[in-house]
């Protein structure tokens, strides 16, 4: 005997022979029922040595978050998940497989359809969609085809035997973007790794470990749904995954095909323009004063007649020959930097995209699933708030109401009442030209015993990348931070509280090297609240002096500190040229990147009468060297420190964002710190203590 029970549940066993008289329902007869799609993103998939599913910021997904998502209008959701780094010795921890199974039946008993796949999770599978034993060029040891498929078999028939007496609205996913960023050095493709019908064979046997796993565990298994990705999810390698498709001792229908779809500049290019193609802010006809330069359109690729060609292909290749499509990641940033007009014209553009793309998927057989960051910062997916300890409000609360009402029509779903355009643009006003402009930035950290850094950044472009005309960089700013908690400084058992400095960081392309140099420090220097100072540091006061200033690609400020917060107001960053005179190399005519516990608005600033008469010159710290191991993941750090204390280690990428952070308690003499990284490619590892600072190139794996 068995029962279904009222969300998704089977009882009983089902043997694998039982499969033909109880099956469960074909990829084509679920299709038309899985809808819109959303992403649980940057959650169950972070590597459990990094904090485990809340390391990158967001909460455990709770019953109000799915509930919120089902309101939405929302029936399938994506569950990218990690398992690797929550397994020992090959078998995955139980209490990690319970708490996914918490998430899945939310999302089931909400009467919407799970998809739970294996994502990134260290690159164990991704990075590794070739043959072979050996070294490439980036040192990484290549694992064999056979042992990575051994893996997955084990996994899958670990995680299919947990969810075996789900019904349908559970379906698996082989893995996320098999082959996307891997160090494969077998050739080259318009400056992408080549992946062709080789390693299209290995990524065939890797999916083909995933379907024969699970479908080994028999019952509810033998019949379920399973997602094949094409190589990297690209869709113009759609076809190498059509014409090697995965065999399925289930027969034919009981699998879906997965793409995704970000066209990179208008969704994802936010590092400034470049000779071969601008930044898309806006689309189609969603232009202020005729922008067609970053105007997506055309033939240009996430245009409207690119979205047609594109799904159409797909539907040909695939759901005409009964396999759907899964759109698993779709979506365009929102570019908060942009003020007025612009932000709200870009803004309005976002909606429109994702309206049309929907409604063209929808037209082709796919089921699109937009991606959510849960951040509400500059360059964010956001759809549906979560982060309310950060952002404020309460979890479900809809933070893109225009998007979000743009896809429900495309579904024939009523509009939600709300604006999120007119909120966003009237926090990033369009200060009128000759009123003077700045950034007001304020500073807010979440902890309460450890150092958080507060980021101010520009990403240079065209002639602003050459800084080898200067001599140094001047700031102007004003504003006052102050210890936030109860806690005041030592002596009062709480420790070292309060900012300790600020510092001009720099990044340069030719030698990916890091440079950075104090400009305020807390222990001998005090910031003006109600009088601009101006601040200048030349080269030879950074801790290393810059190479390659021809070749700049960011300049920011970091603010560090411990259960502080405060506003200040910059009003620009400039070049110090050999005869003392300046030249602006950024106004804040628009709002600049802010990350970490920083963020802020473009202001109209008054008259220039209030310029400090006393520059103030930073003190020069003694470098000093430190030892450096990179292994896939991870960053150890050895050094020796002249009196013991709270030290930070911080690694951030070329464009001065943090990958990962660390405080903790330096002993006086030799100490280590180990820091953890799913980023990949040049970065610099940073230690401060006390007055040591140490910083270091790294080549993450």
């Amino acid at each position: 005997m068995f029962g279904i029970g009222k969300f998704g549940l089977v009882f009983g066993a089902l043997s694998l022979a039982s499969t033909a008289a109880f099956a469960l329902p074909k990829a084509t007869e679920i299709y038309p029922d899985m809808g819109l799609g959303y992403n649980i993103g940057n959650t169950m998939e972070v590597p459990g040595n990094q904090g485990g599913p809340t390391g990158w910021g967001n909460p455990f997904p709770d019953a109000a978050y799915v509930k919120a998502i089902k309101d939405a209008g929302f029936n399938t959701v994506r569950i990218p998940c990690a398992w690797d780094s929550h397994a020992s010795n090959g078998t995955i921890n139980a209490g990690w497989l319970d708490s996914v199974k918490t998430v899945v039946d939310l999302v089931i008993n909400n009467g919407m359809y799970a998809i739970l796949n294996s994502h990134w999770d260290g690159g164990w599978l991704e990075d590794h969609v070739f043959d072979g034993e050996g070294y490439d060029k980036t040192g990484l040891v290549n694992s064999s085809a056979a042992t990575v498929a051994a893996k997955q078999e084990s996994y899958w028939k670990q995680i299919a035997t947990k969810f075996a007496a789900y019904d349908e609205h559970l379906i698996f996913a082989s893995a996320n973007e098999p082959g996307v960023n891997d160090p494969w050095n077998g050739g080259a493709d318009n400056g992408q790794w080549a992946f062709d019908e080789n390693r299209m064979k290995v990524l065939k046997q890797f999916h083909e470990a995933c379907i024969k796993a699970v479908r080994s565990t028999g019952g509810n298994n033998a019949t379920r749904i399973v997602v094949v990705q094409a190589p990297r999810t690209e869709i113009d390698k759609s076809p190498l995954l059509a014409s090697m498709y995965p065999e399925d001792p289930a027969g034919a229908g009981y699998t879906m095909a997965e793409i995704h779809f970000y066209p990179y500049q208008f969704s994802l290019m936010t590092s400034g323009d470049e000779s071969w193609g601008k930044m898309f802010y806006y689309w189609e006809d969603q232009t202020p004063g005729n922008d067609a330069a970053h105007t997506c359109s055309g033939s240009a690729l996430g245009s409207k007649k690119s979205i047609d060609e594109l799904f159409s292909g797909l539907k040909s290749r695939f759901y005409d020959n009964g396999i759907p499509v899964v759109i698993g990641e779709m979506g365009a940033v929102k570019r908060l930097s942009l003020t007025g007009d612009n932000l709200k014209a870009h803004l309005k553009a976002r909606a429109a995209w994702y309206g049309y793309t929907v409604a063209s998927a929808k037209k082709n057989g796919l089921v699109p699933c937009v991606w959510d960051t849960g951040d509400e910062g500059d360059g964010n997916f956001t759809i549906i708030r979560r982060q309310v300890n950060k952002f404020g409000g309460n979890v479900g609360d809809i933070t893109d109401v225009e998007t979000l009402n743009s896809m429900r029509e495309a579904y024939g779903q009523a509009a939600l009442p709300g604006n999120s355009i007119d909120s966003l643009v009237n926090q990033n006003p369009d200060i009128p030209e000759g009123s003077g402009k700045g950034v007001e930035v304020t500073y807010k950290t979440a902890t309460s015993d450890s150092s958080e850094v507060g980021t101010l950044r520009i990403n240079l472009s065209g002639t602003k990348k050459d800084l080898s005309q200067y001599v140094g960089i001047e700031v102007r700013l004003k504003g006052s931070v102050e210890t936030a908690g109860p806690c005041t400084g030592a002596g009062d058992g709480c420790g070292d509280f309060g900012w300790t400095s600020m510092d001009l960081f720099m990044m340069t392309g030719g030698s990916w090297a890091w440079f950075d140099a104090p400009v305020l420090q807390q222990a001998d220097q005090e910031l003006n609240a109600s009088k601009f100072q101006t601040i200048q540091v030349k080269w030879e006061d950074f801790r290393t002096e810059p190479a390659d200033l021809n070749s700049a690609n960011a300049i920011g400020l970091n603010l560090y500190g411990t259960q502080v917060t405060g506003t200040i107001t910059f009003d620009y960053i400039a070049g110090i040229k050999a005869d003392g005179s300046i030249e602006i190399i950024d106004d804040f005519d628009k709002k600049p990147g802010l990350e970490g516990t920083a963020s802020g608005k473009v202001v109209a600033l008054g008259g220039t009468g209030d310029i400090g008469s006393n520059a103030i010159r930073p003190v020069r710290a003694a470098s000093s060297k430190m030892l450096v191991s990179v292994r896939p993941g991870s960053v150890t750090a050895s050094f020796s420190a002249a009196t013991a204390g709270m030290a930070s280690a911080t690694l951030m990428n070329f464009l001065g964002q943090v990958i990962d952070q660390k405080n903790f308690n330096a002993s006086k003499g030799a100490n280590s710190v180990e820091l953890q990284s799913n980023y990949r490619g040049a970065a610099m590892l940073i230690v401060k203590q006390g007055s040591q600072r140490y910083a270091q190139k790294v080549l993450l794996k």
